[in-house]
């Protein structure tokens, strides 16, 4: 190839960018235009995900959520499944909500009584590096080890056998690195200077860090607890080897009445199933657990705002 023709392949690239930097006036504002479509593409790329996945579960599940035949609709969430699968997800929604109740009862204050004892009332040292490292750890475990090891100590070993008591210590083990990390950066973000004042002014540790400290942590302390809840609300494995599996609430808190339905595991199961009625039941489950998950954090966001209002 001559270098004539070279140069009239090259032409047209060249005629572009010539186009381009003469509709901006010099190269900086033409490589500004570059990051901001390289920016808008990430952003694409974030969002995208999230859409698609609605759109996948809605496509198939919307009509068992918002239908109004028979089965559909509210009595999908209120009637408990046959022996077929005929039925509704009761089940799995009240046991849901039963083991993030009681995960949250015990993993909750945990984890921030700890965020303060380590930010509030522990000096740099030892202690505090290894707390740190093993909330980092364990909040990388992946949850199958978790479950693994909520099964070999809470039902075997202290024996509390299967049920709605071992999935929800299993899932506040969960919980525990999420709420005290971001519990920790919540309380390392307010101002020195407001602990300070309530010192001067005659309040105690205790009383500075429960009426000024914390209140200024709210907000990111709601933020850790919505992350926390929204990991275990869509855990399955650690319930595999700790909850069992009822087509029926249960009874007791331990013991062979004590097995546990939640909407993860019967997205699961269902959606293994050959049955196409029990498949669209699987989709119709997944889409009430992505709206249960959009109106925790419509709540937490209304209560941050809420308390923001009245910080110190």
């Amino acid at each position: 190839m001559t270098h004539t023709e070279r140069t009239e392949q090259r032409t047209p690239v060249n005629g572009t960018i010539r186009i381009l930097i003469g509709r901006y006036q010099s190269f900086r504002e033409l490589k500004d235009l570059f990051f901001k479509i390289l920016l808008s593409v990430a952003i694409i790329v974030i969002v995208a995900p999230f859409f698609l996945v609605l759109f996948e579960v809605a496509s198939i599940g919307f009509w068992q959520v918002f239908g109004s035949s028979s089965g559909q609709g509210i009595e999908f969430f209120l009637t408990f499944p046959g022996p077929s699968l005929e039925g509704g997800i009761r089940n799995a929604l009240v046991g849901t909500v039963e083991l993030v109740v009681i995960a949250s009862c015990v993993g909750i204050p945990l984890s921030v009584l700890g965020a303060v004892y380590i930010n509030e009332y522990t000096e740099p040292g030892l202690t505090k590096s290894i707390v740190e490292f093993t909330s980092d750890v364990l909040a990388g475990v992946p949850s199958i080890v978790i479950g693994a090891f909520g099964f070999a100590f809470l039902v075997d070993f202290l024996k509390l056998g299967m049920g709605v008591l071992a999935g929800s210590l299993t899932l506040s083990f969960m919980m525990i690195p999420t709420v005290l990390r971001t519990t920790q950066e919540a309380l390392r973000s307010v101002p020195q200077s407001l602990r300070e004042a309530s010192l001067a002014l005659g309040a105690t540790k205790w009383s500075t860090t429960w009426n000024v400290t914390l209140r200024a942590a709210f907000p990111g302390i709601i933020t850790g607890v919505l992350l926390a809840v929204g990991r275990i609300m869509g855990e399955t494995a650690p319930l595999i080897f700790t909850a069992g599996n009822n087509l029926i609430v249960p009874t007791e808190l331990s013991g062979s009445g004590s097995w546990v339905a939640s909407l993860p595991y019967t997205i699961w199961a269902y959606i293994t199933d050959p049955r196409a009625y029990v498949q669209e039941k699987a989709h119709g489950a997944a889409l009430g657990l992505l709206i249960m998950v959009l109106i925790i954090d419509l709540i937490a966001n209304y209560i941050s705002r809420r308390v923001t209002r009245r910080l110190v």
